[in-house]
This record gives C-alpha cells, sequence and structure tokens, in this order.
C-alpha cells in the first residue's frame, strides 16, 4: 500500500546555483530520447552560437557524422564533465575563447579548466534576476528551500544572488581562481575554496582503480607535487577547502597529499570530500579520523544503472557505499556525512528514489537518514513543504503533484 511522506524544505549542499540559473531556458537533452534529441539539434538557429544542456552519452550517441552537419552548438554532457561541439560552432567559439577553440578536443585540459568553462558556458547564455527566480523557485517545488552554490562563476553572480530575494538561502564556494579575484567584501560571502581532482563517469574521466570498459583510462588533474604546492598556498588563507573527488585514484590522492601538507603544520579549518562515490573503507576511516566531512550524491547510486556500458562490474557494486560508511566506519549523517544533488537532477524526489530501491544493497539508506544527511534549511523561506508517495511493491518514490 502506497503512503506519503511530508518534508519540509531541506538543504542542498552541492550544486551550481550560477551555472544552472544561467541555463535557465536553454535547450535541453535531459528527458529527451534519441530521435526527439537529433530533431531539436537540428532544428537550431543557424545564424548564432547555440549552447544546449543535458546531454547523457548513454542515452544520445552523437557521432561526427551527425555533429557535422549541425547549425553552430555547444552540447554540455548532464554530468557537467565534457561536451560535444559542431564543427560550425568552432569558428564563433574561437571569437570568444581562442585558448578553448585551441584546446578543445584536448580532454585533459578541458577537464582541468573546468570551472573556466562553467564561466564560458554562463557567458553565452547569460545570467539575470528572471533566470535566478525561475531557477529558485524551481527547486523550491521540489523540497529545496537553501542551496550551494559549488564553483560560483565571479563577482557578478555573488552581486545578482545578493541583490535578489535568495540571498540567504545561497552559499558559495569558489576555485582558486575566482577567490583571488574577488574583492574582501565578497570573499566573506564564501565558505571557502573548491578545487577538482579528477573528473566524471560520464565523461570517463574520474581517477578509477582499472580502465572503463572501452579501454579510456581516467586521470588525475595534478601531480602530487602540484597538489602540495597549491594546498600549501591555499592554506595560508584560512578558510575551508572542498574537493571534488570521484574516483579511487583521486580519494587516495587527497588524503596522501593532504595528510603531508596538515604534517606540516599547515591545515584548513574545514575539509570537505566531494562525490567520493569510490571510497573504499581504509581510507574512509582515515578520512573519518582527520575529521573530513563527507559530501556526497544519494541519486548519483543510479550511475550503477546508468553507466553499465562503461563500467567493469565491480565497480558497478561499490558506487557509493553508504552502508559501509554508516555502518562499519561510523559516518553520521546529517554530522560528518552530507548530501546533494550536483543537480543532476535536483530536488528529493530522485535521491529518496535511490535510497529506498537502490540497484545494490550497499547503497541503500533509510528515509531518515537521507533527511538528515540534506538538513533542514536554516534560512526563513517561506517554501512550503514537500509531500512524496512512496510504493514499496513498486519500488518508486513520486513527487505529489509533481
Amino acid at each position: 500500500m502506497p503512503y506519503t511522506l511530508s518534508l519540509p524544505p531541506l538543504h542542498d549542499h552541492h550544486s551550481h546555483v550560477s551555472l544552472y540559473a544561467a541555463l535557465e531556458g536553454q535547450p535541453d537533452l535531459y528527458d529527451l530520447a534519441a530521435p526527439e534529441a537529433s530533431r531539436l539539434l537540428r532544428s537550431l538557429p543557424a545564424d548564432r552560437l547555440n549552447l544546449v544542456k543535458g546531454w547523457k552519452t548513454h542515452v544520445v550517441p552523437l557521432s561526427r557524422d551527425f555533429l557535422a552537419g549541425l547549425p553552430p552548438v555547444l552540447i554540455v554532457n548532464a554530468t557537467l564533465h565534457g561536451f560535444a561541439y559542431s564543427p560550425a560552432a568552432v569558428p564563433l567559439i574561437r571569437n570568444l575563447w581562442p585558448e578553448f577553440a585551441a584546446r578543445i578536443d584536448d580532454k585533459a585540459w578541458g577537464e582541468r579548466h573546468l570551472p573556466d568553462l562553467f564561466a564560458f558556458y554562463g557567458q553565452i547564455a547569460g545570467l539575470d534576476a528572471g533566470k535566478l527566480a525561475s531557477f529558485m523557485e524551481k527547486v523550491g517545488r521540489l523540497g529545496i528551500g537553501s542551496i550551494e552554490d559549488m564553483s560560483v562563476s565571479g563577482a557578478e553572480a555573488i552581486a545578482a544572488v545578493r541583490a535578489s530575494p535568495w540571498a540567504s538561502r545561497v552559499s558559495f564556494w569558489a576555485t582558486p581562481r575566482v577567490y583571488k579575484g574577488l574583492a574582501p567584501a565578497e570573499r566573506t560571502a564564501c565558505a571557502g575554496f573548491k578545487i577538482f581532482l579528477d573528473g566524471s563517469l560520464g565523461a570517463r574521466s574520474a581517477g578509477l582503480d582499472v580502465p572503463f570498459l572501452d579501454g579510456t583510462e581516467g586521470y588525475l588533474l595534478y601531480s602530487d607535487e602540484e597538489l602540495e604546492s597549491l594546498l600549501g598556498e591555499l592554506a595560508e588563507y584560512r578558510t575551508a577547502l572542498s574537493v571534488h573527488a570521484i574516483g579511487h585514484r583521486a580519494v587516495d590522492q587527497i588524503l596522501r597529499v593532504l595528510g603531508k601538507v596538515e604534517g606540516s603544520g599547515r591545515s584548513f579549518p574545514m575539509v570537505r570530500l566531494e562525490h567520493v562515490q569510490y571510497i573504499r573503507e581504509d581510507p574512509a576511516r582515515r578520512a573519518r579520523d582527520r575529521g573530513y566531512v563527507l559530501s556526497m550524491q544519494p541519486n548519483f547510486s543510479a550511475d550503477s544503472i546508468d553507466f553499465s556500458d562503461r563500467l567493469p562490474p565491480r565497480l558497478l557494486r561499490e558506487n557509493n557505499p553508504f552502508r559501509m560508511l554508516i555502518d562499519r566506519v561510523g559516518y553520521v549523517p546529517g554530522r560528518d556525512l552530507v548530501f546533494g544533488s550536483d543537480g543532476m537532477p535536483h530536488g528529493i524526489e530522485n535521491a529518496l528514489q535511490w535510497s529506498l530501491f537502490p540497484a545494490f544493497e550497499e547503497q541503500r539508506m533509510t528515509a531518515d537518514e537521507l533527511l538528515r544527511g540534506y538538513g533542514r534549511t536554516e534560512a526563513g523561506t517561506g517554501t512550503p513543504s514537500t509531500t512524496l508517495v512512496i510504493d514499496e511493491e513498486r519500488r518508486t518514490v513520486r513527487l505529489l503533484g509533481g
């Protein structure tokens, strides 16, 4: 028998507000099957650079021949890591950002310059008060009262949010380049630094311990020496550190290198490890013992289904090992284990679906564990409560009215 669950507005610990708000209204492939996506791409205007979001590589394959016949378009992966482009787009991109046009086929360059790509996507799409309102109202309807922007694009984005009715509902993290360019007053709006150590599963660039099924090797964006130098420099600012690390090698690297930095007397007030989809028990214990917070996405348990075309069977099972983290290592949701969506998709519906009814038992969480990991919104928002319909027989979660 289905039952309902009513929830107060929750806090999403990981999204990209300034980017997603700028992308409001852009053509979207996220919910389209391949035929519909192909029709949309072919119908784009031929007289300007088009930006399309929501591309899922496992749903919509884009061959070179197909792309060659499209109008000028830059197609952003739904994971935000990786993109496709039509040849007709390259001259227009070159006019806006010559270095990107010159390195457009260099995947490693793209991953290392991901925050710059986010800013470029925002430049093409444009951020304004109307788009910000549309985005915040949408996530509010999905049960999210407050949200963290993990890679704010710059001072303009901070100013746009601060001037809006949602100023108390958005907090910011900034890449080192963006943070250093902010005025002192703007830096106070940032929780801390955000750095990236590897890529993503969708773009086959995460630093896993084995290659992807097609032989592609994921990679790390820094050598240990480069990362140690960077962390030593950032520690001087005495602000928090957030680290994107999806694959085993990225998780191992941050523990190894940050341990050396801390051993030399330099440290951060707080360290958050983002995603950590592939974290084993020993590294998890070391991270817990050092007081690091894990910031994870329960909705990414869907990767064990969606990316079966690229992940070996062992890695399908190892993804998002919540039971190990909670039951054996001792992480506590809401204290040192927090949750967000990364906007893939936003809202609590998908996160609860993959917590209650995952592909593998190690990924399972109770509704209470999930909700404590999100936490209630602290700011007064006026966002209404959210009601979900849970059907255990059909293994489904549905947003009432959604």
